[in-house]
């Protein structure tokens, strides 16, 4: 989503919904794969009503078009992010979010970062002290801050070891997450269910959120504005998300034609 499919002031492509379908009648199914809460992407995408399979969450969570619950669901308890947490709320400006399967927990102590969380979570509640929420169990914790690249992941960066993620998944937020919560195990249990091989598998990222889903076999393509980490995956590259890249890339292969129309 954000940094490629997205625009920069968070738009889809004016021809998207006329690419899905015509992918659809193709035998060819559209994957929103995000950090973002999957409230927050059905909204969305219920509202144009188009059929595309959900992975929210950063793999946590995974829903297929035209069905009213997840199939594939990875949760983990607050417990083991306590550190963690406690860590986040010293610096000053940070907003730690507990992102629960239909709700996200928002941290209440900078009201003036609500507006940027809100652009990410449908559903929304509000906590300030640890043990109002400490027997949750949650998708991912994000962490929201002006400046997450320079400030707030060098100081989580450490609590990074065998069972715990921390990933820069944006220029202002830092997820944090158990090792076996990805977007490639959502990627798989789809593609498990549908018996598609990766080999037929097209994925394209710009983050470090992507990395895992690039991996393993698919065609990974990187967006002109991904991370050096993220074009060093693959050889095969396109457009910005600013230039409309993923429907280039698309184009450039012939997998959609020149010319589509949202006309029905």
């Amino acid at each position: 989503m954000d940094g490629t499919l997205l625009d920069a002031q968070h738009c889809l492509p004016s021809e998207f919904v006329a690419a899905v379908n015509t992918l659809r009648q193709a035998g060819i199914r559209w994957v929103i794969a995000s950090g973002r809460q999957l409230a927050n992407l059905k909204q969305r995408f219920d509202a144009l009503n188009v059929p595309v399979d959900i992975i929210a969450e950063n793999g946590a969570l995974a829903q297929c078009a035209g069905e009213a619950a997840p199939f594939f669901c990875d949760l983990t308890a607050v417990s083991n992010f306590i550190a963690v947490l406690k860590a986040a709320l010293d610096i000053p400006g940070a907003t730690p979010v507990l992102c629960g399967a239909t709700c996200a927990w928002v941290h209440d102590q900078y009201p003036e970062n609500l507006s940027e969380v809100s652009l990410y979570f449908e559903q929304i509640s509000t906590w300030h002290h640890l043990q109002e929420v400490s027997a949750l169990e949650v998708c991912k914790v994000a962490i929201y801050h002006p400046h997450a690249a320079d400030t707030l992941y060098p100081a989580l960066a450490p609590f990074q070891n065998e069972h715990l993620r921390v990933i820069l998944s944006g220029p202002n937020w830092v997820d944090v997450q158990a090792s076996k919560v990805d977007k490639s195990h959502a990627l798989h249990a789809l593609l498990k269910r549908f018996n598609v091989p990766p080999a037929a598998v097209m994925v394209f990222g710009d983050y470090f959120n992507d990395m895992g889903m690039m991996q393993g076999g698919v065609h990974a393509v990187a967006m002109a504005n991904a991370l050096p980490e993220i074009r060093a995956l693959t050889p095969h590259q396109t457009l910005s998300n600013t230039q409309n890249g993923v429907m280039a890339y698309l184009r450039r292969l012939q997998v959609l034609p020149e010319r589509i129309s949202n006309e029905p």
